[in-house]
């Protein structure tokens, strides 16, 4: 693949998990063999990677040609149509690594009757870079990543609850860069009140995601650590009507919903901005997740234990026994070592 092409891709990953419920998209403008533009979309509302990158460009972009990750957007939102910076600009020649299947309009037939060379040179990368926001923007719910701690008998904890820790600190790590990619961190009333976490990042330098907790009776203990902290943002959601903001934080927001179920939540989340969400939970917010269908991503970190007992704490559960047919289906995208801890990545089939 173009080496050009490449480095959009590159620029668009080093977005991802900062752009809210937009696509993190990278692009670069190249003229005579020379890049002379750059431009990632870095934040929801702000400008796109092509006008970044056209900005850079200034004069230069006149005949030259612009490599982007994604399909120019087509669509009036909170900034123009990248469609119409392209043509304005003088670009001779557009280049992108994936089609945007949500777009309403044909960007490709746009270009060129504006007689601009425009090439889809599909890539692996880009498609699996994009395949999740596809499927989120279409359900109008963020990308769901999934992940659970446990022992090789699937236990998250003993049945007496004791659970710090069961996997060891280079996992504690890897989770931290996982919850630094999402907008969200979504944990249930039972993890707070077992486990007292602040679900921080504790890295230098990175971005501090939203908290989301699910307590659908409202009982909480707001003298907790995710409570008191004031870094950022924490939204309860609840079905108690009597639960109230006044009393605690002002960076903590009470959220009543009829039916806390795990879509409309999702929903909700995705109309306030939020485009991915973390799960860290209990066996039961876990096991409503699975039983969902709304997550991508399963990410299982497996320590070398083996726990027994009566399977209190089992990862994932449900009331009733599914033939195999009907249960959650996933392969096998990546697995690794960390410290004698195994994680695997899992995917959605």
């Amino acid at each position: 693949m173009n080496r050009f092409l490449q480095n959009a891709i590159a620029l668009a990953k080093m977005a991802e998990g900062q752009t809210g419920v937009n696509p993190a998209v990278g692009s670069v403008v190249v003229k005579d063999g020379r890049i002379v533009g750059l431009g990632a979309h870095l934040k929801q509302g702000e400008r796109h990677a092509e006008v970044q990158a056209l900005d850079m460009a200034g004069a230069d972009a006149e005949g030259a040609t612009i490599y982007v990750s994604l399909e120019p957007c087509t669509h009036f939102g909170s900034t123009p149509p990248c469609v119409n910076k392209i043509i304005e600009a003088g670009i001779s020649k557009v280049v992108y690594a994936m089609k945007d299947i949500t777009l309403d309009s044909p960007g490709d037939e746009i270009l060129t009757e504006a007689g601009i060379e425009v090439e889809y040179q599909h890539d692996a990368q880009a498609e699996a870079m994009y395949t999740d926001f596809f499927k989120a923007k279409q359900a109008q719910i963020p990308e769901v990543t999934l992940k659970v701690s446990v022992s090789l008998d699937g236990k998250q904890a003993t049945d007496n609850g004791q659970s710090k820790w069961i996997t060891n600190p280079g996992v504690k790590q890897d989770v931290f860069k996982h919850r630094a990619r999402h907008d969200a961190i979504l944990t249930g009333a039972g993890t707070v009140q077992a486990d007292n976490p602040s679900l921080t990042v504790r890295l230098e330098g990175e971005r501090q995601p939203v908290r989301v907790v699910l307590a659908r009776s409202g009982h909480l203990d707001f003298t907790q650590t995710l409570f008191t902290d004031q870094q950022t943002p924490v939204l309860v959601y609840t079905e108690n009507t009597q639960l109230k903001t006044k009393e605690h934080g002002s960076n903590i927001q009470i959220i009543v919903l009829d039916d806390c179920s795990i879509e409309t939540i999702l929903k909700d989340l995705y109309q306030r901005g939020i485009g991915s969400v973390y799960v860290e939970a209990g066996p039961k917010v876990t096991s409503q997740f699975l039983q969902s269908q709304c997550v991508q991503t399963l990410i299982i970190y497996y320590a070398p234990k083996v726990i027994g007992g009566s399977g209190k704490y089992q990862f994932y559960q449900t009331d009733n026994v599914l033939p195999l047919e009907q249960t959650p289906q996933f392969e096998i995208d990546h697995s690794e070592i960390i410290d004698q801890n195994i994680k695997v990545v899992l995917r959605k089939k």
